[in-house]
C-alpha cells in the first residue's frame, strides 16, 4: 500500500502528501488587513507567494496547512539522540498532530511505493515540539534508515499572527520605493525606515517579524 497518493518533496527535507502548498493569505485576506487600501495593485498577488515562502524558509517547514508528511534519514545524524535506551527524533515540524508509521531499517519498495522494514508501535510524540521518542530502540547501525509518517501543520484558520505578518511583508513591498532612502516634494521631505531602505521585497524579514515567528521555528533540541 502506497504511503502517499501525491508525494511532493519539500525544500525542507521531507515529503508531503499534496500537489502544492497554499499561500498563508489570499488577496481578500490581505485587503481585510489593510482596509482595501491597495485594492487592485497587481504587486499584491505577486508578493504574497514570496512572503509566504520567506516565512516558511525561516521556520524550516511548511507551518500550515495540516498535511500528511514523511521523513527518512540515517540513524545518529543531527536530528536524533539516544536517552536511556530510547531514541529521540526531531521531526521537521513544531506541531505534530499524529504519528502514523515508524519504520527502522527502512527500505523503499518501488512496487508498493511504500517503506518496508521493522515497523514499531511503542513510541510517544510531543505534539508541541515535534519530538518523537521511540522506546527501547536499542543501538542501530549508522547506515540504518528510519522512516516516519506523520501529520503536521496548523489549520489555516489558526495562524492569525502569521497571516498578519504576511500581510505586513506584502504591504512593505508595495509601499516602499525600491532603493530609495528619502524623497522630497513640495517642500516636504520623507525618510524611509532604514530597516527597509533598499529592500522593497516581501522576503525581507525584520527582527520583530523573526521574534514572532520563533514560536513556529524548528530550533533543534540537542
Amino acid at each position: 500500500m502506497s504511503d502517499f497518493s501525491h508525494p511532493t518533496i519539500s525544500p525542507w527535507g521531507y515529503t508531503y502528501d499534496a500537489e502544492s502548498l497554499p499561500d498563508f493569505i489570499d488577496t481578500a485576506t490581505f485587503n481585510a488587513y489593510t482596509g482595501s487600501k491597495f485594492n487592485g495593485d497587481t504587486r499584491i498577488t505577486a508578493n504574497i507567494p514570496s512572503a509566504t515562502a520567506a516565512i516558511r524558509n525561516y521556520c524550516g517547514w511548511h507551518v500550515a496547512p495540516v498535511l500528511t508528511c514523511g521523513v527518512i534519514y540515517r540513524v545518529q545524524d543531527l536530528r536524533d539522540a539516544y536517552v536511556g535506551g530510547d531514541l529521540l527524533v526531531q521531526l521537521p515540524a513544531t506541531f505534530v498532530s499524529a504519528v502514523n508509521k515508524v519504520v527502522i531499517n527502512a527500505k523503499y519498495n518501488a512496487l508498493t511505493q511504500a517503506y518496508d522494514g521493522d515497523e514499531l508501535t511503542d513510541f510517544y510524540i510531543d505534539n508541541a515540539t515535534g519530538i518523537l521518542r521511540i522506546y527501547d530502540a536499542g543501538a542501530q547501525d549508522r547506515k540504518s534508515q528510519i522512516f516516519v509518517k506523520y501529520a503536521a501543520g496548523y489549520d489555516l484558520t489558526n495562524i492569525k499572527a502569521i497571516q498578519e505578518l504576511t500581510a505586513n511583508l506584502v504591504t512593505h513591498a508595495v509601499t516602499n520605493p525600491y532603493g530609495v532612502n528619502s524623497e522630497a516634494a513640495g517642500g516636504v521631505s520623507v525618510s524611509y525606515s532604514s530597516n527597509w531602505s533598499g529592500h522593497a521585497s516581501a522576503t525581507a524579514l525584520t527582527n520583530d517579524t523573526r521574534e514572532v515567528l520563533d514560536a513556529y521555528k524548528i530550533r533543534g533540541t540537542y
